[in-house]
Order: structure tokens, then C-alpha cells, then sequence
């Protein structure tokens, strides 16, 4: 998917600007590509544009002592932008957990929260993913998450409601194609 690359890209930039609302908007965007062509490089920059957006919007990580690791967040999502339409799924799915493992360190430091920033993303995604129009079973399939874990997160959330775009008949044919044809 070239756009796969354009994506990448604008995730690296808005997170060096510190721009949340940018982040925000691409997280969307792959969100609405995910009902309809979803796979897991799709899915884990959901992941990561939505985690990214969390820690630009939180001000005690900008600080000075978060600067090494904000610092090689920015290298790791360098590697992901510049081989991102190189990269194998495996090879992918390796520098996505070393993204997590750097986000995990960011964490370490400050842990205020009883779930991490990559597990609320990943539940975040997966619920989204179901209030836009996918099975909670094919939610909870594609992206490892436990249906009950869906339910619970959207149905603590207003997210149902914010969906505002209804699937049309021929939306939800291309979906159902997707999913039987794989």
C-alpha cells in the first residue's frame, strides 16, 4: 500500500512538531482505511499515531528528563518512515515492538496509570474498529484484543455516538468481501 509510506511519514513529522491534533486526524484516516482494508501495518500505526497523540498531549513528557527517550522515539520512527514499504510483515511487527519497548521506558519513569499507553492504544483501536462497523469478533480477530475487553472499553466510552458515518450497502459489501476473501 504506497500510501502505507505518506502515512508513516506524516506520523514521524506531526510527532517532531509535538502536533496532537495532526496525529489525531491521521489516526482517524487509518482508522476508516482499517474497517475496509485492514491489515497489521495499518493496524499498528493506528496504534502508534493514537499512543503518540497521548504523549504530545501530556506535558510532563515534554520535560527534560523524558528527552532520551522522546529522542529515540524519533530515531525508531525514523527506521519505521524510511522502510516502512521495504520492511516484510515480520520485520515490521519487530520495529513496532521496538517502538513499543521504547514507549514502555518513556513510561517507566512517570507510571501514573493503570494501563499502559500501547495496551489503551491496541483497546482504543480495536473498539473503534467495532463502533465503525466490524463484527466484534472480526474486531477482536484482526487486532488480538478479547471481545469482553471491547465491550468494556466501548461501552464506558461515548464512542458510538461520535461515530458519525454510516456504512452504505455497498460499504458493507466490500467489508464482508474482505473479510471471506481475506
Amino acid at each position: 500500500m504506497p500510501e502505507l509510506q505518506d502515512l508513516m511519514l506524516a506520523i514521524e513529522s506531526s510527532f517532531k512538531k509535538r502536533n496532537q491534533k495532526k496525529l489525531r486526524k491521521i489516526n482517524d484516516r487509518l482508522l476508516k482505511l482499517g474497517v475496509t482494508d485492514f491489515n497489521k501495518s495499518l493496524y499498528n500505526l493506528a496504534v502508534t499515531s493514537y499512543v503518540l497523540s497521548k504523549i504530545v498531549s501530556k506535558p510532563r513528557f515534554l520535560e527534560k528528563k523524558h528527552e532520551k527517550s522522546m529522542s529515540s522515539i524519533e530515531k525508531t520512527l525514523s527506521k519505521m518512515s524510511k522502510y516502512v514499504d521495504e520492511l516484510s510483515e515480520e520485520d515490521w511487527t519487530k520495529l513496532f515492538l521496538e517502538f513499543e519497548e521504547t514507549i514502555s521506558s518513556l513510561e517507566k519513569g512517570d507510571a501514573r496509570f493503570l494501563t499502559d499507553l500501547i495496551s489503551k492504544g491496541k483497546l482504543k483501536v480495536a473498539s473503534t474498529l467495532y463502533a465503525q462497523g466490524l463484527s466484534l469478533g472480526t474486531a477482536a480477530d484482526y487486532t488480538g484484543m478479547s471481545k469482553q475487553d471491547i465491550l468494556d472499553y466501548a461501552g464506558k466510552t461515548m464512542m458510538f455516538d461520535r461515530v458519525k458515518e454510516e456504512k452504505s450497502i455497498l460499504e458493507r459489501i466490500k467489508i464482508a468481501r474482505n473479510i471471506i476473501l481475506g
